[in-house]
């Protein structure tokens, strides 16, 4: 059931969210990145502290936005691996039929570890 819940999530992200979202997300808070460091050692002496202290959050937070958006999709990798390595355990420890334990192999093989692809490649 996890992983079925995680195969949906992944579809969509990889078909609404990928292609335009996280490269656009990813290059407007790298340039708020840049205009924020910028301000905060050009600028120092120029403007009040008030302001300042904007452009220093204001790169913080793109920092942390960035973080955010590419560790995401890696969670989802990691975690679609676990629930496989627990799929893989209980099927050794299983005390069922020979029949269903076949069946249930060959549906273990055809699971494959999900990937979310950002941009046009990962």
């Amino acid at each position: 059931m996890d992983y079925r819940r995680f195969q949906l999530y992944n579809g969509m992200i990889n078909i609404c969210l990928a292609p335009v979202i996280f490269p656009t997300i990813i290059t407007s808070w790298c340039i708020l990145i840049v205009v924020g460091v910028y301000t905060a050692i050009r600028l120092f002496h120029s403007i009040p502290l008030p302001m300042y202290s904007l452009f220093v959050v204001l790169a913080l937070d793109g920092v942390v936005a960035i973080n955010f958006a590419l560790k995401e999709p890696g969670k989802i990798n990691k975690r679609c691996g676990q629930i496989l390595q627990r799929f893989k355990l209980a099927l050794s420890t299983g005390k069922c039929e020979r029949r269903i334990i076949l069946i249930q192999r060959k549906e273990l093989r055809s699971l494959g570890s999900l990937k979310i692809k950002i941009g046009s490649s990962n």
